[in-house]
């Protein structure tokens, strides 16, 4: 199970959403930030499950989205590129799932 401290550890703040009643997960890329949920738009637990990224602008309209394969696909896009660095918010925007085989 997924916590607080794992998306910590990666540089991600974390927020309560007081309307949902779920922590969303989200790192600042100057005036642009992005949030992180599970793909039911709740609270990622699961680290085998797919990551959905939603990038915004500073006026909260919605840039972008994407869904990662799972927390090991962040993780790893995570450790190539600086927290908040615009080559990470270049690569996850930029990210593909892998074919199914």
């Amino acid at each position: 199970m997924l916590t607080a401290a794992d998306f910590d550890q990666l540089g991600f703040w974390e927020d309560a959403t007081p309307e949902e009643n779920i922590t969303v997960y989200g790192m600042d890329f100057g005036t642009d930030y992005i949030m992180l949920t599970d793909d039911l738009g709740k609270t990622p637990l699961d680290a085998k499950k797919f990551i959905v990224v939603a990038a915004y602008d500073d006026a909260d309209c919605f840039l972008w989205g994407v869904e990662l394969k799972n927390f090991a696909a962040l993780k790893e896009l995570c450790a190539q590129y600086a927290p908040g660095s615009a080559e990470l918010f270049q690569a996850l925007k930029d990210y593909k799932l892998p074919k199914k085989k």
